[in-house]
């Protein structure tokens, strides 16, 4: 062992001499490819940062916590067995891109080389409010996260972490700068895959996001959130019918289709839980037959409709092998067997459910009361996924308004699939209530990501700090904005 680390070592001299002895030569422009661009395109950039909305869209993780869903035959995140995350892929994919394209637009030196992919501030606009929404997701996941000594790389590869609730103004301010700068009379960016540069959408999704983030702390900070929720309601712009829902669509090719076509493609992992199946039971609610399919191998003992026809309507437990899973009910095939079916990111239900609780917490949401939004967002939420109206009035009518365990019901089931949204107020409400896996180590549903391991192995004081000002690293240790 000895003589081969003396070997080495001599080798190590003998390399190293050999390079400081040549000298520095110029290579010139031998290493430059002519056909590929020589500075950032912002265009590509924004395409490969939307390409990631899929992790959003559909989060398989965040719909088992909120028992939307349970896994088959290998249960593992319904049973809150993997206890850390890596947001790596997040800083060095998608935010570094927008990032990017930020710092480019905001220096009028390196702005110019940005001019034929469309108007400056719109370019600039979209950028922001992207990077703010996926932002949410990650501060809403983790918590404290580096952001202002982020992107330094070698300069900083440490980098401190910003607490929760600076993260979120940061967010405010960087959509009211977004929103200040679009110009819809202008084009949009182009690369913009979701919008194809309609800036009327994206002044959509800004304010649509404005109110998210308001709704969101509105327990922790109601004076900035009232503020900020009634600007996005002044704003004229919110999605008040499902013509105007923003969804993610999907290509046809393998790499672009559905994850919910590819999960199921050779696998059947995921199965409708007992938990949403026997809510949408008990209350006679007709969006059971549109969430899911019958069961192929099994009928419910006890059903509750008239005519018995939810017999076939099957749940499974949460966090149990679910070994057969022709037993219960799958998701509807029209999402788990088709390509291009779309997956909401905003939509008309979410927005009048959230006026309805605005309205109750004495918030000016324009007009209407809380109960005529709650029923607005029971109707839309209806109404998209192809209930009958004679069904859906049957059922308005049987579910009256009295409050927020309404509002926050019927935010869970019409946030169907919308994992990171239903996880977020289902955590910040605390409605409904769901009953952990009692096959779970832990048994209480997680609130929380817990960081990957290797962040407090390579950024130690800063990881300390953090634990000492947010808490356990867990996956239980609340979030700022979840004081309920």
């Amino acid at each position: 062992m000895k003589n081969n680390i003396i070997k080495n070592l001599a080798l190590l001299i003998c390399v190293t001499v050999f390079f400081s002895s040549c000298e520095t030569i110029d290579y010139g422009n031998t290493n430059d490819d002519p056909s590929g661009p020589t500075k950032p395109v912002t265009s590509q950039l924004l395409t490969a940062a939307q390409s990631f909305m899929p992790f959003i869209t559909v989060d398989e993780k965040a719909i088992l916590y909120t028992q939307h869903i349970a896994e088959g035959q290998y249960p593992g995140w319904s049973n809150y067995s993997v206890l850390t995350f890596n947001y790596n892929g997040w800083y060095i994919g998608a935010m570094h891109d927008l990032h990017l394209i930020v710092n480019l637009l905001e220096d009028p030196e390196t702005a110019i080389s940005a001019v034929p992919f469309g108007p400056i501030e719109n370019q600039l606009a979209v950028a922001k409010l992207l990077r703010t929404y996926y932002l949410q997701y990650m501060t809403d996941r983790w918590g404290y996260l580096p952001w202002t000594e982020a992107f330094q790389g070698v300069a900083n590869p440490q980098p401190a972490f910003d607490s929760q609730e600076s993260i979120y103004n940061f967010m405010f301010a960087e959509v009211d700068a977004a929103l200040a700068m679009l110009n819809t009379s202008k084009d949009g960016p182009q690369g913009d895959v979701l919008f194809g540069g309609d800036m009327d959408r994206w002044e959509t999704f800004g304010n649509s996001l404005k109110m998210q983030l308001a709704m969101r702390v509105s327990d922790v900070n109601p004076t900035l959130a009232q503020t900020k929720f009634e600007q996005a309601v002044a704003s004229g712009t919110l999605i008040m019918d499902n013509s105007d829902n923003i969804e993610w669509h999907y290509g046809t090719d393998e790499n672009a289709d559905s994850p919910w076509e590819d999960n199921f493609r050779t696998r059947e992992d995921y199965v409708m839980s007992v938990t949403m199946i026997e809510a949408l039971r008990s209350n006679l609610d007709p969006r059971l037959f549109k969430y899911a399919e019958p069961a192929r191998d099994s009928v419910f003992a006890s059903p509750n409709f008239p005519g018995g026809i939810d017999a076939g309507y099957v749940g499974a437990p949460i966090g149990k092998v679910n070994g057969n899973v022709p037993d219960y009910s799958f998701i509807t095939e029209d999402i788990i067997y088709e390509k291009l079916t779309p997956s909401p990111i905003f939509t008309a239900a979410q927005t009048r459910l959230n006026l309805a609780e605005g309205a109750l917490k004495g918030w000016n949401v324009g007009s209407g009361t809380a109960s005529e939004h709650y029923e607005a967002g029971i109707q839309a939420s209806m109404d998209y996924w192809g209930v009958d109206s004679s069904d859906t009035a049957d059922y308005i009518a049987a579910h009256p308004y009295n409050g927020i365990e309404e509002i926050a019901y019927e935010k869970w089931v019409s946030l169907f699939l919308q994992g990171p949204e239903a996880w977020a107020e289902w955590r910040r409400l605390d409605l409904p209530v769901l009953t952990p896996s009692p096959y779970a180590s832990d048994v209480r549903i997680p609130v929380r990501d817990a960081y990957d391991a290797a962040i407090e192995t390579n950024n130690q004081e800063n990881y300390n700090a953090m634990i000492a000002a947010q808490g356990p690293d867990d996956l239980h240790t609340k979030l700022w904005w979840d004081v309920n």
